[in-house]
């Protein structure tokens, strides 16, 4: 029989966990030739599966059922369950039950995990997929209301209004992003703290720092999405290329239609609306207001009037509303 012991200097460890395995080997009335291996770095550690020090493999098995199909290798202090507490050593029975498996007792590779088998590495990262797709995709409908507007006025398909339906929906579909991006933390560290059974190595297995990063982009992706509304605008000018001076038209032929457009209230979607109004002939201005719900429009009257511009607005989805008294108001 082989009793590999591996360790890294400095850990508190591993000498009383040589002495452990002494005791275990006296209790059982067993002789084995014991290998105490110092694992100096990284490298090292994941050539020999380096599960965290203090490790006891005996004939090439870890000591723990739960622990040999772990792949969390490298450098660090490992933990075992001793009497419902952890510690950093073995407990006795623990050896002993690995050195009686080693010994031809019966000793089952799958008691550790019969009830609770480990999550694999393959369940767990097409889960963490699902999670992150589900949060993005949460946050994008949230968003909706200003994103297809600015969509549809840069592709002409779609009425620059459609967005609209999503606004009555976007407080509940951020409460979904909220609980998504929630879960997928309680998830992570849940994780972190999953064990297959009392003692098992995988109980204290910490989720790997690459998991970590991708929640926080993700998170902070989907925060960012969420909040387009606030900064719609500005996309919306960046993408539509809004002019910035008005057309200019002799005094005499200048004229003004002010609408109420109650559906008006995204920032994306008055920038595309302005966009969509400037490119008729004979508008010279348009000022959309998304906080009084109104658009004014400076236009010619040679060209086309208020009743075929408030058409023009309708046709982008909007419901406008013509107010007489300034209608065709003369500068």
């Amino acid at each position: 029989m082989k009793i590999e012991i591996l360790y890294f200097d400095g850990c508190p460890h591993y000498r009383p966990a040589v002495e452990r395995v002494k005791e275990a080997l006296r209790q059982e009335g067993l002789t084995a030739e014991l290998v105490e291996i110092n694992v100096p770095d990284v490298a090292r550690a994941q050539e020999l599966k380096f599960l965290g020090s203090p490790t006891i493999r005996v004939n090439g098995k870890d000591i723990e059922p739960a622990a040999r199909l772990s792949m969390n290798f490298g450098l660090m202090c490992r933990t075992y369950v001793d009497a419902g507490r952890r510690t950093g050593v073995p407990p006795l029975e623990l050896i002993r039950a690995a050195l009686r498996d080693a010994a031809g007792h019966t000793f089952s590779d799958q008691a550790c995990c019969a009830e609770r088998p480990a999550l694999s590495s393959t369940t767990s990262t097409s889960r963490r997929g699902l999670w992150m797709i589900s949060v993005v995709v949460a946050a994008i409908a949230a968003s909706l209301c200003c994103i297809l507007p600015i969509l549809a006025a840069v592709t002409g398909l779609g009425a620059i209004a459609a967005g609209v339906t999503f606004e009555r929906w976007r407080p509940y579909l951020l409460g979904v992003t909220g609980l998504l991006l929630a879960a997928g933390w309680i998830f992570a560290w849940r994780d972190r703290k999953r064990a297959c059974a009392p003692g098992s190595a995988c109980e204290g297995k910490p989720i790997r720092r690459w998991n970590w990063i991708a929640l926080g982009v993700v998170a902070a992706f989907a925060a960012g999405l969420a909040a387009f509304p606030y900064y719609s605008g500005a996309v919306a000018q960046m993408a539509l290329r809004t002019p910035g001076p008005a057309r200019s038209a002799a005094a005499a032929h200048i004229s003004k239609a002010v609408f109420r457009i109650p559906d008006l209230d995204c920032p994306a979607c008055a920038v595309s609306l302005s966009s969509a109004l400037r490119k008729l002939p004979g508008v010279l201005d348009v000022r959309s207001d998304v906080d009084a719900r109104r658009a004014v429009v400076t236009y010619d009257p040679r060209a086309l009037n208020a009743k075929a511009l408030e058409k023009v607005i309708e046709g982008t989805g909007f419901h406008p509303v013509l107010e007489p008294r300034q209608a065709r108001e003369r500068l």
